[in-house]
């Protein structure tokens, strides 16, 4: 046997163990088994005849997953052998690799086309399980935005986990991918915990919304009783029930204390039905909230996360229409804007649960160590929601506006003004609650002179 015999036969077993190597990487990869059928088999006789690549099929297998979440197009249907049919070898499969790629890259710079999009039928409830000690869970914590330090304009929130994993099933919520999956845990044990625990004089707001939705189990196993007592021990700090509910109840079960700030997370109609699975819609959310209004308790929205779609700007306008025609600028203590934003565990997490959902059809660009839209449509998003809100919404006794968990640079483009760093925006929003609180009381908070 020649020379140049004996280095074709290596190349040619080498090629061969490249080859399975690769398929081999494809089939554990972790979102492999949770494809479509037709997109494995594919996936598999393509990485064989073409000899992909391990970075080409893995590739793939991510391809098939977002196309499956977007009810797109099967991998097959969209593979067009007549790319590159000039060329051989492994340019041709370059070729036709990128042409799918061109394809995907025009669906994320566009924005998203809900008009055949199905929303799934059954969507899977949550157990609720009641943990009698709760003694090993830490109930404190902060805001998770400072972990970028100040790439992004933080309030340094203290957040309170008085429940677990939320029962809502919003397609975008990164609680799914911290906690139990199908399981909401409630403390047997809370109110004992919160009655001997000690707050110091740096906590002025307290979010409780963080890990599960403020409102959506009531007071069903004395959650909100345990944290109204709470509040009360402590005056001076705001605490914050955060909500995508229609319960009402509550409020006539207690006398609310003026130091609790009830918020609704709001969104525009076609995100809450195609994204917002087995939450209240937009009417009964501004229902609960009126209620809540018109008791006299303090509320805030939060228009998050907006979402760059098809209709937003004319869906966002009449959503910020209805809460000026439903509420007077007093009423509200804060809103909010901000955006999808998703961490590489989420984005796993999103893609392996098959769950149909079009949040993730979208520019993927990486910001303050996430995953997120591009400035420029950060930028339209929230100026075109800030520029819907009437003047006298934007006065000195109006409701506070700020971004949550944005980058500094989208704020003076938006509300024309903007902070050195995170202490300055912690300090003006301090400043800019306790003085409508007081006012609201009709007493001067001194620790606002």
């Amino acid at each position: 046997m020649n020379h140049d015999c004996i280095v074709g036969k290596v190349s040619i077993q080498s090629h061969a163990m490249e080859s399975e190597r690769s398929i081999s990487s494809i089939i554990e990869h972790p979102l492999f088994k949770s494809l479509r059928q037709q997109d494995r088999s594919f996936i598999l006789e393509c990485s064989r005849r073409c000899s992909l690549t391990f970075q080409q099929g893995r590739q793939l297998v991510e391809w098939a997953a977002d196309l499956a979440l977007w009810q797109e197009k099967l991998l097959e249907q969209l593979w067009d052998e007549s790319k590159g049919s000039t060329l051989g070898g492994k340019a041709r499969i370059k070729a036709i690799i990128g042409a799918l790629q061109d394809y995907i890259d025009s669906i994320r710079q566009n924005p998203i086309d809900y008009s055949s999009f199905s929303e799934p039928e059954l969507i899977q409830t949550k157990n609720i399980t009641v943990i009698e000690d709760s003694s090993d869970i830490v109930l404190l914590g902060r805001c998770p935005c400072p972990v970028s330090g100040e790439k992004t304009r933080c309030c340094n929130l203290v957040t309170l986990d008085a429940v677990q994993q939320c029962a809502f099933g919003c397609s975008y919520c990164s609680i799914q991918a911290f906690y139990h999956q199908n399981e909401v845990r409630v403390f047997g044990d809370l109110g004992k915990r919160l009655d001997s625990i000690v707050l110091d004089d740096t906590v002025w707001h307290v979010g409780t919304g963080q890990s599960s939705d403020s409102l959506l189990l009531g007071d069903d196993y004395g959650t909100l009783s345990a944290l109204i007592r709470l509040a009360r021990r402590y005056p001076d700090t705001i605490f914050e029930l955060k909500t995508k509910s229609r319960r009402t109840d509550w409020i006539n079960i207690f006398d609310v204390p003026s130091n609790i700030v009830a918020t609704w997370s709001l969104n525009a109609p076609t995100i809450i039905m195609k994204e917002e699975h087995l939450t209240a819609t937009l009417e009964q959310r501004l229902d609960a909230a009126q209620a809540a209004a018109e008791a006299g308790i303090m509320i805030g929205f939060h228009i998050h996360p907006m979402v760059w779609f098809d209709d937003w700007k004319e869906e966002y306008k009449r959503l910020i229409d209805e809460i000026c025609t439903r509420f007077s600028p007093h009423q509200v203590l804060m809103i909010s804007f901000g955006t999808l934003t998703f961490t590489k565990p989420a984005l796993r997490q999103l893609r392996k649960s098959g769950r149909p959902t079009k949040v993730s059809a979208i520019e993927l660009t990486e910001s303050a160590g996430k995953y997120s839209y591009p400035e420029t449509i950060k930028r339209d998003l929230f100026g075109h929601a800030y520029s819907c809100f009437p003047d006298e919404w934007k006065t000195e006794t109006g409701p506070f506006f700020y971004l949550c968990m944005e980058l500094p640079s989208l704020w003076m483009p938006v509300f024309g003004r903007m902070y050195a760093d995170n202490a300055a925006f912690e300090s003006d929003m301090r400043r800019a609650y306790r003085s409508k609180l007081a006012a609201r009381e009709g007493r001067v908070d001194k620790k606002t002179i």
